[in-house]
């Protein structure tokens, strides 16, 4: 039994436009890096520029690691409701949540744990032991692929090879988080839609890195406007650039607007994202190292604490950084106003607000 059933009617949770033309041909805009081979900070780097997301492969953590937690993650999810508020506590933000998404109402059609991870401890005791187990062992593979992945991107801009590691991996008081979405497959979407998982947003940390098992649904926003929906691939991590990163580097790096959509089909969906977010008290500012002489600085400076909390306050769409930004200009294929983007219409221009159409849950 899982909390969320297949939907009777479509009428509350909200539906996107997911063309099915051109996704393989989409799908090969995604970038892929090879975290061994030689070349690989500049690799990295050019990836994160240029879409703010990469497929990183060669990342060294064992596939039996992964599969465990994935066994553990997919029983935890088949417990009743009851059972799962009860060891978890009710998402506020932490804990146990289903459908609800914050507390600014954003929906999808997923449940999931939203935890705190302290060095390599899960501050959630009461979680059956084997999940703990296997989140810790996780969380502590995934923090070494992104504080790598950060090395690579420093060496890749020219920077010292530790300044972004130290900001996250074993500075005391970094704010790290570990996500574990369920989708539970939702076939009733119409012909070109595609039922909300996770709604479109950005993350606010520095970096993100991604597990999930074979059923897709992740879509990635390409810098020309048009949603790239990316292959499953369990024998790999998926990277992406937060908000804090591309403040850090004065915008070289691009966040990368990200969402999900509800499988179809009969399988679910299971994700596993660690946030690599710095200490609260962490300033975050673009880089004097980075800045050329006479270049503009486009953000003023701010602590990750100062952030996060003005992000809890928003909705998954809007644009974070805004309040934040030293000039009205956005950056290349941004958009201010937080309103869906049309990839159909040419130039990835905004629209209007649709009236919503929505799927109802139990």
């Amino acid at each position: 039994m899982v909390a969320i059933a297949a939907p009777g009617s479509l009428d509350q949770i909200p539906l996107m436009r997911c063309p099915k033309a051109n996704a393989a041909q989409l799908a090969a805009a995604i970038p892929s890096v090879d975290l061994s081979a030689p070349g690989a900070a500049a690799a990295v780097a050019d990836a994160c520029r240029g879409v703010g997301f990469f497929r990183a492969t060669n990342h060294g953590v064992p596939a039996g690691l992964t599969d465990a937690l994935e066994a553990r993650a997919m029983a935890f999810f088949a417990l009743p409701a009851e059972e799962k508020l009860e060891m978890s506590g009710a998402a506020r933000p932490l804990g146990y949540g289903s459908k609800s998404i914050g507390c600014n109402g954003d929906v999808g059609w997923l449940e999931y744990l939203l935890l705190s991870v302290s060095a390599n401890s899960v501050r959630v005791s009461s979680l059956p032991p084997s999940l703990r187990a296997a989140l810790e062992e996780y969380t502590a593979a995934a923090r070494e692929v992104a504080g790598r992945v950060l090395e690579l991107i420093a060496e890749g801009l020219g920077l010292e090879r530790a300044l972004l590691r130290r900001m996250v991996v074993g500075r005391e008081g970094s704010d790290e988080m570990v996500r574990v979405n369920h989708y539970p497959p939702c076939p009733l979407a119409p012909a070109d839609c595609g039922v909300t998982g996770f709604g479109e947003h950005t993350d606010p940390q520095l970096i993100s890195v991604l597990r999930s098992n074979c059923t897709a649904g992740l879509q990635i926003k390409l810098p020309d406007g048009r949603w790239a929906p990316v292959p499953p691939d369990p024998e790999s991590f998926f990277v992406n650039v937060g908000d804090s990163l591309q403040v850090l580097t004065n915008g070289r790096l691009r966040s990368v607007k990200h969402r999900v959509v509800a499988p179809e089909g009969t399988r679910s969906r299971l994700s596993v994202i660690y946030f690599g977010g710095p200490a609260p008290s962490q300033r975050i500012a673009p880089l004097a190292q980075l800045m050329r002489d006479g270049e503009q600085r486009l953000y003023r400076e701010f602590t990750w604490g100062e952030y996060k909390r003005a992000a809890y306050k928003t909705r998954l769409g809007d644009h974070r950084l805004g309040p934040f930004e030293l000039r009205a200009a956005a950056l290349p294929g941004d958009c201010a106003d937080p309103q869906p983007c049309s990839s159909s219409g040419g130039k990835g221009t905004c629209m209007q607000q649709q009236p919503q159409q929505v799927a109802k849950v139990y």
